[in-house]
């Protein structure tokens, strides 16, 4: 799906650095907070991505 919306070696490096930051993220949550920081964080910059590439054109 990366390749139908445009993504080049960028994108995916950026893709690759942000499932390791949920993992970080996994790793380090503690249970009172969990890593809802993370989670927000990373929704922010895939939003950010996928914006930049949308699935259509026209959307």
């Amino acid at each position: 799906a990366g390749t139908t919306r445009g993504f080049g070696e960028a994108e995916f490096t950026e893709i690759g650095a942000l499932i390791v930051e949920v993992l970080d993220g996994l790793r380090e949550a503690n249970s009172d907070e969990g890593n809802a920081g993370v989670e927000a964080g990373v929704r922010e910059k895939v939003v950010a991505l996928t914006d930049r590439f949308p699935m259509y054109s026209y959307m």
